[in-house]
């Protein structure tokens, strides 16, 4: 039992050493400036509390077992080891997340085992011996923490340890209740820690929230001042002769695998597709919508997601549009304040509809068809270029009426999920795929043909692509959908681009691209060929012009827990959740001994963080 209560004395000493590491991580950082009361609060409470967890486990695992087996050697020299080792981690980690803006995960781990090295950390022996001395100081404070461990167990009473219990929980729970307001109100100050603590997931409860009648009172864009965020780089600057203005029409198919475009599947975008210019290799920077369409919009990897959220930023494209007077609208099939386009895309579009009425996606779809249809006459006439946005859900949802299912069969009547395993044939629910992308494609087909009754096709650009992709287990891997993984069965989209003929701007139809393009290349285009906007494309975007050939290497998908790179021959760098990285070819077989260039891998990250103070 003492040895018990004098481990747990170590433990107590060990938090509050890993609490004071983690209050190092702010230093250097911009975020700091930006802080309130309620943001320094939560950042105290939230290094003491994620240090307690992360040492809890320590304890739990290389301690107490040895301690109630009585082997008291062995149980203190592992507890003092591991904290040790822990410890180290979380300076080395602090030194990365300074450089790279990210916490220490297999792809740093990769580049400092591989034989390429020293390409890229090129470090004296200077800095050797100062982060050697500065390791070797916190091993020594670890293993002299069992030692004062000792000397404090002479004079520690009960209510030390009733004390001690309380003021962790206490802790836990200030830090946990300010993030569940923080993130349910998006309050830049508490959002922006987050990121600083290394592997750190607080508490979030605001579907929860909503669901029990709590409104949320979101900060304005005005409101936030910019921290570590510079976007863009330069204020735009536009040249009137360059500006085209033309009507912009964006359709956007939720979940459209390019499988599916075909002449019996969808005979109207097949058939526009080879009248119009078809990018064959075009690909998504998401594996779902929320990131997907964020790049789309922003022209971002997703990576600037939870900065972007805080910041309370708004696309340059959009305030370009509003700028030269483009009547902006949206055509949402699924709500738009779940994810929070509404907010963090179309904050500043007047009147904005953010959802839809329909009891089904079949439904909303429908209308949302119908009502762009409707506004066509309106938008001719009202003497001012539009942009729509219109965003199809049926491939997403497979809402379909039973009488639409008679295409392809045999046909799955819903998505019958709980059945989905390696070794079953996914025709049935494959062909349930493709009859909702028959009806879709119909759909696509009234408005095109709409436009071009009105005499309104040929005066507009027009962009048809999807969010992502949908897999059925065409790697043979037992993935079905998406948001699983990073091949290109989950972020290969089928884009298809009608640009206005006008004699302003050159028109070329029937044309096939096959060079690698992304969701990240539609902000830089329309702002350069349509906006007149001047500014180097790297002021506003992290994508290229659609006709630029330029390899698309170190593709950033996914958010920013789990991500990857896509590289040369479609190879898959993953970095899963746990911090670990996956390596595998285009269809998810793995790759062994695989060694990151690190030239190349400090130049795609450097390329990633340009927008970071």
């Amino acid at each position: 039992m003492k040895l018990i209560k004098q481990g747990f004395i170590y433990y107590l000493l060990a938090t509050i050493l890993g609490g004071l590491l983690l209050l190092f991580y702010i230093q250097g950082v911009s975020v700091a400036s930006t802080l309130d009361k309620v943001g320094w609060l939560f950042f105290l409470t939230s290094c003491f509390s994620h240090a307690a967890i992360l040492l809890l486990a320590v304890w739990l695992v290389f301690f107490l077992p040895w301690a109630l087996l009585k082997l008291r050697r062995w149980a203190i020299t592992l507890l003092v080891m591991a904290t040790s080792l822990l410890m180290m981690a979380g300076f080395i980690n602090m030194q990365v997340y300074k450089i790279y803006r990210f916490h220490l995960n297999g792809f740093i781990l990769n580049m400092l085992t591989g034989p390429a090295a020293g390409d890229i950390f090129d470090i004296s022996w200077q800095i050797y011996v100062t982060e050697g001395l500065m390791l070797a100081v916190i091993v020594a404070l670890c293993i002299g923490g069992w030692w004062l461990s000792g000397r404090l167990l002479q004079y520690w009473q009960k209510r030390y340890t009733v004390i001690s219990i309380l003021s962790l929980v206490g802790t836990l729970l200030i830090a946990n209740g300010i993030h569940v307001y923080g993130s349910f109100v998006a309050k830049p100050t508490v959002l922006k820690v987050v990121k600083l603590v290394p592997y750190y997931f607080p508490l979030s409860t605001g579907d929860l929230l909503e669901d029990m009648g709590f409104e949320r009172h979101v900060l304005q864009a005005d409101e936030i001042i910019d921290g570590d965020f510079i976007y863009p780089l330069h204020a735009i600057k536009t040249d009137t002769t360059r500006t085209k203005r033309p009507n912009i029409l964006i359709i956007l198919i939720d979940s459209w695998s390019r499988r599916a475009l075909t002449e019996d599947c969808m005979p109207n975008l097949w058939q526009l597709a080879h009248q119009e210019q078809w990018y064959q290799n075009h690909v998504s920077c998401g594996n779902g919508t929320s990131f997907s369409v964020f790049g789309m919009f922003t022209g971002l990897q997703p990576y600037y997601w939870t900065t972007w959220d805080t910041n309370r930023k708004s696309p340059v494209l959009i305030d370009q549009l509003l700028k030269e007077g483009y009547d902006v609208r949206t055509y949402p099939s699924a709500s738009l304040v779940d994810p929070p386009f509404a907010r963090m895309l179309f904050g500043h579009v007047p009147n904005l509809t953010i959802r839809t009425a329909g009891n089904s996606s079949f439904e909303r779809d429908t209308n949302i068809k119908d009502n762009l249809i409707t506004d066509l006459p309106t938008l001719k006439e009202n003497g001012k270029p539009f942009f729509a946005f219109i965003f199809f859900d049926l491939l997403h949802a497979y809402s379909l009426p039973k009488e639409y299912l008679l295409r392809f069969k045999p046909s799955w009547e819903y998505g019958r999920f709980d059945e989905l395993h390696n070794e079953m044939d996914p025709t049935p629910f494959w062909n349930l795929y493709r009859n909702s992308a028959y009806q879709t494609d119909r759909m696509v087909g009234e408005i095109i043909n709409s436009m071009k009754a009105l005499g309104m096709y040929d005066n507009t650009l027009i962009y048809i692509t999807g969010d992502h992709a949908q897999e059925y287990n065409e790697n043979h891997k037992n993935y079905w959908g998406h948001n699983s993984n990073f091949s290109q069965y989950q972020i290969g989209v089928p884009l298809i681009v009608h640009e206005p003929d006008t004699s302003s701007i050159p028109h070329h139809p029937s044309v096939v691209f096959k060079h690698r393009t992304t969701h990240l290349d539609f902000v830089p285009t329309l702002m350069h060929d349509y906006l007149g906007v001047t500014n180097p494309i790297d002021d506003y975007s992290n994508g290229y012009l659609l006709n630029d050939t330029t390899p698309r290497l170190w593709h950033y998908v996914g958010n920013e827990l789990r991500y990857a790179f896509i590289v040369e021959g479609d190879t898959i760098l993953t970095k899963e959740g746990a911090g670990y990285m996956e390596v595998t070819d285009a269809h998810l077989n793995p790759v062994s001994n695989y060694h990151i260039n690190p030239k190349a891998f400090d130049a795609a990250i450097k390329r990633l963080n340009r927008f970071y103070k």
